[in-house]
């Protein structure tokens, strides 16, 4: 499929309007990518024509390219999809450089074949502040004294990594948080500011939050719905863009911390039909590896780290810098992949699932500090009939089940993803551990039929 980007020039308080455009049974279809509350960005970053912007803008318009094309639809093999996609930069001789190593990037994150070029932006002056702002309500930033830059989504992985940096920070420092919202997927935005209202107790004047809203409309500009994917995999190149924007403004720092358990970020497959392309990588080793040597090409050098990617979630617990605020705030957290699809579940008021492997992961990891007492909308200890399970909760109980060596346990990393084999070791120890930590949960809270299943009587 051929997505072509327009953007039309701005206009006062706003980002210039953003369109993709496909082409559809012969009728030319455009769906708008609302970049809104640009402001929040302008404000501490004050230009949109450095390599940094561009980033934020090629990763803002994957981000909702991903979402337009719907696998059900687009894809020829039920998965992979081959989009071909033009996009507009202010520096286009640095990117035309790096076309090979972003095409194996993307390709990698998403599961599809892309086949990307560059073009020259027209359009010169992409937003437009608003005239009429009072000038007490434009924030000031201290640049200097920025220590950090990390994501923070909301999720419990991300609120272990800040408060360890918080916690952590010289007097006079400071940490940079940095969030997106998609309004059509509200949940984050909440969990994020029950969070922060915590922060504001705990670690005052400690840190400045910086939240992107990027998120693709509903219908076409015709007012045709458009059917989209959902499968939001490439909400982590969003994610690292908009930090990247507004590290160009940092002195002190080049890095971007994306605090996220090894576990999910390695995702060692439950079945062999979940090797390859089907496996989530929005935080593997190999992305982040390829991202930073593309955007090192485009002559943007940005460390990405993370910090826990040989920990599972149960060692980020408990070995959190400060327990004390962890167990105040780790119940705002929101980890589930699945919570806006509550037709299944037995509790509706609950915020999580229960049973995607995102929740089990933190059940187990909780559950390490007794901390498992959330209510979720299926509670999989409970379960009592394996022929009634999703097919997920099947695999997971096949994969705990069968003794796994860590030599499959290598052999399947290298299959599932190219993996530095300098740290394979380490890598299979840590998805030996994260299966202690799930079987260690089922044997202290699960029932005798669960048990019975694993043989952990």
């Amino acid at each position: 499929m051929r997505i072509k980007i327009e953007v039309n020039p701005a206009k006062d308080g706003q980002f210039s309007e953003t369109f993709l455009c496909q082409e559809i049974d012969g009728v030319q279809k455009k769906a708008q990518l609302n970049i809104a509350h640009f402001h929040n960005l302008y404000d501490f970053t004050k230009e949109t024509s450095s390599v940094g912007f561009d980033f934020f803008l090629i990763a803002a318009i994957v981000y909702g390219t991903d979402d337009l094309l719907s696998r059900e639809l687009y894809s020829y093999n039920g998965w992979t999809r081959e989009i071909e996609i033009e996009f507009p930069v202010k520096n286009i001789d640095y990117w035309k450089l790096a076309i090979t190593e972003l095409e194996e990037t993307l390709g990698f994150l998403t599961g599809d074949v892309w086949s990307i070029t560059f073009r020259q932006m027209e359009v010169e002056v992409l937003y437009l502040p608003r005239k009429n702002r009072r000038k007490s309500n434009i924030p000031k930033y201290n640049y200097p004294n920025i220590e950090f830059v990390s994501l923070f989504s909301g999720g419990l992985d991300s609120l272990i990594g800040v408060i360890n940096k918080l916690n952590s920070l010289d007097n006079g420092k400071i940490g940079l948080l940095v969030s997106h919202f998609d309004p059509t997927y509200t949940g984050p935005k909440k969990d994020q500011t029950l969070i922060l209202e915590e922060f504001e107790k705990s670690f005052d004047n400690k840190y400045k939050h910086i939240r992107a809203t990027v998120g693709l409309s509903q219908r076409y500009i015709n007012g045709d719905k458009i059917t989209k994917d959902a499968n939001q995999r490439s909400r982590s190149i969003l994610f690292i863009g908009i930090a990247a924007y507004l590290l160009n403004k940092v002195p002190t720092s080049n890095t971007i911390l994306i605090p996220e358990n090894g576990t999910i970020s390695l995702n060692h497959p439950l079945t062999k039909s979940r090797t390859s392309s089907l496996s989530t990588r929005t935080t593997h080793p190999y992305f982040f590896r390829k991202l930073q040597e593309s955007l090192e090409i485009a002559n943007l050098n940005i460390s990405l780290i993370n910090p826990f990617k040989l920990d599972t979630k149960g060692k980020m617990v408990v070995d959190c810098d400060n327990t004390t605020i962890l167990q105040k705030t780790y119940p705002l957290s929101v980890s589930c992949g699945k919570r806006g699809h509550k037709v299944h579940w037995e509790n509706r008021n609950a915020k999580q699932c229960g049973i995607c492997m995102p929740c089990i992961y933190r059940r187990a990891a909780l559950h390490k500090n007794n901390w498992d007492t959330d209510t979720y909308g299926n509670d999989l200890l409970r379960l009592t009939d394996m022929n009634k399970a999703k097919p997920d909760v099947k695999a997971l109980f096949d994969y705990l089940g069968t003794s796994i060596s860590l030599k499959e346990i290598k052999r399947n990393l290298l299959v599932n993803g190219s993996i530095e084999i300098s740290n394979l070791d380490a890598y299979a120890n840590l998805v030996h551990n994260s299966r202690v930590e799930m079987l260690n949960w089922i044997r202290d809270k699960g029932n005798d039929q669960l048990k019975k299943i694993l043989k952990i009587q």
